[in-house]
């Protein structure tokens, strides 16, 4: 039989099979939300931002806004890391995901700055001093001799490696600074 004959009988039940398969909440429709969250959550935040990056002069709304976002998306990433294995039986998690990432970028709703100025900044001004001054202490346990030679003994070994050489390599694709740790200032330390 030919596709132009199997098309008027199989065409409704195709349309009726891929509506079912969206709207399971599980297999399938999972997957798919997956992908869709990828796209909606990562590639086209990040297309935006690499826009942003490469305009000679970016607006502070533009940056402002996908500071804010990837803030806030790294924030709910790492909560929600931990619950994978929970929330993956939750019916139509990853629309609902899907949603609220839609939600956080919307130009109408500007979701990321509400979850920003409403929850995550007044958290932040109240505990920002401790911690930085646990990061502080973090990094300064950090410089101790035995990790900072184990962190030369690393890059070392990668520098040797050629599969590991370009992690290495400075921003010109030079010899990096052989410093493992560094004080936040993008120099290493003395």
């Amino acid at each position: 039989m030919s596709a132009a004959v199997l098309a008027p009988v199989l065409g409704p039940a195709a349309a009726s099979v891929g509506l079912q398969v969206l709207l399971q909440p599980y297999g399938a429709a999972s997957t798919l939300g997956k992908v869709a969250n990828t796209c909606a959550g990562l590639i086209y935040p990040a297309y935006c931002t690499l826009k942003a990056v490469e305009q000679r002069q970016p607006s502070p709304a533009t940056t402002n806004k996908w500071l804010i976002y990837w803030s806030v998306y790294g924030l709910l990433t790492a909560a929600e890391k931990p619950l994978d294995k929970v929330l993956a039986w939750v019916p139509y998690y990853q629309l609902a995901k899907l949603v609220l990432l839609l939600w956080l970028q919307s130009p109408a709703y500007e979701g990321a700055q509400r979850i920003y100025i409403e929850g995550i900044r007044p958290w932040l001004l109240k505990y920002q001093s401790a911690l930085d001054h646990g990061l502080a202490a973090l990094l300064q346990a950090l410089r101790r001799p035995e990790l900072a030679m184990l962190g030369e003994a690393l890059h070392h070994f990668a520098q040797r490696t050629p599969v590991l050489e370009w992690f290495v390599r400075g921003p010109a694709g030079g010899p990096a600074p052989r410093a493992f740790i560094t004080d936040g200032s993008h120099q290493p330390r003395a």
